[in-house]
């Protein structure tokens, strides 16, 4: 049999399970330290395992009070919170169904989104969120809103009749009076929610169009932390800092994984707070990669700044540390070079992330094999985790105290039956999956007569039974010259280079590969000031950065776009994905004259 991911079950099969259970042993223990953002020198505030059951059991009355029953959606619009998972939980032990919305949506994809849910009660962050919905408030009331907890006042007026406003805070207060569900009866509504029950409806990026509804069932979110803590190796000891969003699926693993585990997260709901939330010493993150790619070139950065001698003397530590403890081939007086490396470098590296982590776990997009190799020639095991909202997070992943290879999705979890199509789609079948897409015509075209769901990812089984995902399979790019690659692996490797902040490969039916790069403005103010060609003098550094690469799989030619892709509106998903169509709409014009 190929290999697996070693799984330990958990006693509960439900998260509202989970929480009794680890509010039932560590009642008192902090499972939340929340990072203020309005506070900027306040301590965090603390939320044990005992305040967040009492808080779920609150958001379970007023919601239960609102009408709200099996069935019935929750939708919630808004930064993370103690509270937005409050009221997740309150609507899963309703065996209502929650639906997670980015916070970042603008006003009218947030509007459409909510009037394809059609819900029964609502939570919005604020006034800022509230605005974008209110226009469309009358057709939600006529839908069934009866419930708005909002985290400011809303203004007078705002909600038609029959339609009740109650502060967010209220759900996370120590004393309350209002409806509240009493310990026992918490654990009996607990008890009645099945592995069926909805767990969360999300929805995926929509790189390629109108978004879908994955509607996770709760087996399917216990099943991925399952497999996680077979892959991480936390317990019960660590903190985690958390601030991925709770509209991405990787946001609820984390979180479910403490939960069901009873360990602390250190939460923060803004990026801009991470140095706050780094300073109370987590022993582990769980982050995108793009977070730290930006923290390994600050470190380049700072190299690049050094003195000659000094800056020679950092690379070969840092090429000799690499070679020891990545390659496990190292040259004669590379352990002297990898203690250079970790004092001249590591030591530093260490401190910023707080002084006490352990291991940095990526998910959510492909990491370049640099990224791995600057954290791990450093001592820091970089753990990738591959899987997408329809498997829950999880399909496989890379080891904390096991094996990690670069480019490399580790070993597979058994929860999935797996099957790679002839021409290399992976396809699974299992209790992790999601039980279909919100529109029943989304579900038909993903899964086949057998119950397979058809990923779109083209992978390879390696000979030790790990994955490796070549890449997307509607992305193929197909030469007039009748050569087929995928992009991905060749886009990672050129935005790990520096100036390049992010690329995207260009050919379909063409002779020959280009690509479109973004290049950082102020490498491009230098180039103009030295009179300078932007696409012609960056053009030999794609090719470097691809040495690994066939000949034929390295651009020619480049269309050069200032800034990141962030800084072009329309061009970005919620989730930090390009949107490749949107791209190549906008620079269609550059592409024609490219290969003209």
């Amino acid at each position: 049999m190929p290999r697996t991911l070693a799984i330990q079950r958990f006693s509960g099969r439900t998260a509202p399970a989970l929480l009794c259970d680890t509010a039932r042993r560590l009642p008192s223990k902090a499972f939340l330290r929340v990072v203020d953002p309005a506070a900027p020198g306040a301590p965090p505030r603390e939320v044990t395992f005992a305040d967040f059951r009492r808080g779920a059991g609150r958001a379970a009355a007023l919601l239960e009070g609102a009408g709200v029953g099996p069935g019935d959606r929750v939708l919630l619009l808004a930064e993370n919170s103690p509270e937005w998972q409050m009221a997740a939980f309150g609507a899963q032990l309703l065996r209502a169904e929650p639906a997670a919305a980015f916070a970042s949506l603008a006003a009218e994809p947030a509007r459409a989104l909510a009037l394809r849910v059609r819900p029964k009660a609502l939570l919005v962050g604020g006034r800022a969120q509230w605005e974008k919905l209110a226009p469309a408030v009358d057709a939600l009331a006529a839908a069934g809103l009866a419930l708005v907890l909002s985290g400011e006042p809303l203004p007078e007026g705002a909600l038609p009749a029959g339609v009740r406003e109650v502060p967010a805070a209220a759900l996370g207060l120590t004393a309350l009076a209002g409806p509240e569900l009493t310990e026992a009866e918490l654990e009996r509504r607990a008890a009645a929610v099945g592995e069926e029950d909805p767990y969360l409806l999300l929805f995926t990026s929509g790189t390629t169009g109108r978004p879908k509804g994955v509607r996770l069932p709760q087996r399917s979110i216990v099943h991925a932390i399952e497999g996680g803590r077979a892959a991480v190796g936390t317990s019960e000891a660590d903190r985690g800092l958390h601030f991925l969003p709770f509209a991405h699926v990787a946001g609820h693993d984390q979180f479910a994984l403490a939960l069901a585990q009873g360990h602390t997260l250190l939460m923060i709901a803004r990026r801009d707070d991470l140095e706050r939330a780094l300073a109370l010493g987590p022993t582990y993150l769980f982050s995108v990669p793009l977070v730290y790619e930006r923290m390994r070139l600050a470190v380049e950065a700072k190299i690049d700044g050094m003195p000659a001698p000094l800056r020679a003397l950092v690379r070969a530590a840092l090429a000799g540390a690499a070679r020891l403890r990545v390659d496990g081939a190292g040259r004669p007086g590379d352990r002297a070079r990898a203690r250079v490396a970790d004092a001249l470098v590591g030591r530093a590296v260490r401190k910023r992330l707080g002084g006490h982590v352990r291991g940095l776990f990526a998910g959510g997009a492909p990491a370049a094999p640099t990224l791995f190799r600057f954290f791990e020639a450093l001592g820091i095991p970089f753990v990738e985790l591959y899987g997408m909202s329809e498997t829950a997070g999880l399909i496989s992943s890379n080891l904390f105290t096991g094996s990690r290879r670069a480019g490399s999705a580790g070993l597979p979890t058994p929860d999935h039956d797996l099957r790679v199509a002839a021409d290399g789609e992976l396809l699974l079948r299992g209790p992790l999956l999601c039980a279909g897409y919100l529109d029943e015509a989304d579900t038909r075209a993903a899964f086949d007569a057998d119950g397979f769901f058809h990923t779109g990812d083209v992978v390879r089984v390696q000979d030790d039974g790990a994955l490796r995902v070549e890449g997307r399979k509607k992305h193929l790019l197909v030469l007039s010259t009748g050569k087929k690659l995928s992009p991905e692996p060749i886009e990672t490797a050129i935005a790990a280079a520096r100036p390049f902040e992010a690329a995207v490969l260009l050919g379909e039916g063409r002779p020959f590969v280009a690509a479109a790069v973004f290049v950082a403005k102020e490498e491009l103010a230098r180039l103009a000031a030295q009179g300078l060609d932007a696409a012609e003098a960056l053009l030999p550094r794609v090719r470097a950065a691809l040495s690994a690469f066939s000949e034929y799989e390295k651009p020619k030619r480049l269309v050069v776009l200032p800034g990141t892709p962030q800084d072009h509106p329309g061009l970005v998903t919620p989730t930090l994905k390009l949107r490749r169509e949107q791209l190549l709409a906008q620079i269609d014009g550059a592409v024609q004259a490219v290969y003209a």
